[in-house]
């Protein structure tokens, strides 16, 4: 019976709490105890979450970004570019072949 109305069953439902076990986790825990003495109780106490590396350089480059505009490059100011770039490498050609 598809159950219509009041007679809908619920879907069931688990009381399961997955555990998990990280050893090195564990291993930093003991040594931030050993660094910060025994009062040490609350975990990250000195930071929001844990550093992980690059993590600096990253947020750097987008406070960076997030500064200012970026800055469009007008197909005039790309064209003179490539043309300067071109005529670089020709007079390098030429000078290399003459």
């Amino acid at each position: 019976m598809l159950g219509l109305g009041a007679f809908r069953r619920k879907p069931r439902t688990f009381e399961y709490k997955p555990r998990h076990y990280d050893p090195e986790a564990e291993r930093r825990e003991e040594r931030r105890k050993e660094l910060l003495g025994e009062n040490y109780t609350d975990r990250y106490s000195d930071a929001k979450e844990e550093y992980k590396p690059g993590d600096f350089i990253r947020n750097a480059h987008i406070k960076r970004s997030m500064a200012g505009k970026p800055v469009k490059m007008s197909r005039q100011s790309t064209a003179i570019r490539i043309a300067a770039v071109i005529c670089l490498v020709a007079i390098v050609l030429w000078i290399l072949l003459t």
